[in-house]
């Protein structure tokens, strides 16, 4: 199966990185994306490639491209990605922001980066941008924003607040993501660890399987594993989605 990353343009397009080629979308319908080659127009390239509608399977691909692709340009443009979207929606220090970002990238894409001043002049402009508030240290917290608590669109993504406490419990899903889950055959669960803030104890997840594709549904805040939470949890995912 062809491997493939979904990346963005500094005006927030998509783009399909694939084998050291770059695609923008060219059209959809209601169960493919349809991407050109980013040189369609300005090199006459014929590259072209079909992904199902949620953009996570490669349906065809040719390389009938004009032009050699570039692995490193590739890397570049998932670093940029990263650095933009760590400026805007972390809380981070300019240098970390970095660090993070130039983790696994291989020495022939660290010599072709920009001036490391240049970089750090770019971070500041997204970090200007950036106004979420201060992460939480304790449980007794103020009400989530409704930035956080909200879609890209504007729709209910915090379905569930049990209120400050020690026994918080947070569940995040969009109006879509619970549509899935109310229909869906199959569900697989998870609960992770390492990226949980530090006043939770887990971040649980649960997926889907969906037209040949594992999609996450619900992300939960917990603040332990016993089994009266996982209770809650549930209680509260059947209000959310009753049969």
């Amino acid at each position: 199966m062809t491997t493939f990353t979904l990346s963005t343009t500094q005006k927030n397009n998509p783009l399909l990185l694939c084998k050291g080629f770059t695609y923008t979308v060219d059209k959809t319908s209601d169960d493919k994306t349809y991407w050109k080659c980013e040189h369609a127009r300005t090199l006459k390239c014929k590259g072209r490639a079909h992904t199902n509608y949620i953009n996570t399977i490669m349906l065809y691909e040719t390389d009938n491209h004009n032009h050699p692709g570039s692995a490193v340009s590739s890397e570049i443009r998932i670093f940029e990605e990263k650095i933009r979207g760590r400026a805007v929606h972390c809380n981070e220090t300019t240098q970390t922001i970095i660090d993070n970002c130039l983790t696994n990238l291989s020495d022939a894409t660290v010599a072709r980066l920009p001036d490391f001043k240049h970089i750090k002049r770019n971070i500041q402009h997204h970090c200007a941008k950036n106004d979420l508030p201060k992460i939480p240290h304790d449980k007794t917290f103020d009400p989530i924003p409704d930035k956080l608590a909200t879609t890209k669109g504007n729709s209910k993504f915090l379905q569930f607040d049990s209120g400050p406490g020690n026994d918080c419990l947070l569940i995040f899903s969009s109006v879509d993501q619970l549509q899935l889950l109310d229909n869906c055959e199959e569900l697989l669960v998870d609960g992770t660890f390492k990226v949980t803030p530090t006043i939770f104890y887990q971040l649980y997840t649960m997926h889907v399987a969906y037209r040949n594709a594992v999609i996450p549904v619900v992300f939960a805040l917990l603040p332990n594993k016993n089994q009266q939470t996982y209770q809650r949890l549930i209680n509260e995912l059947a209000e959310l989605c009753p049969l």
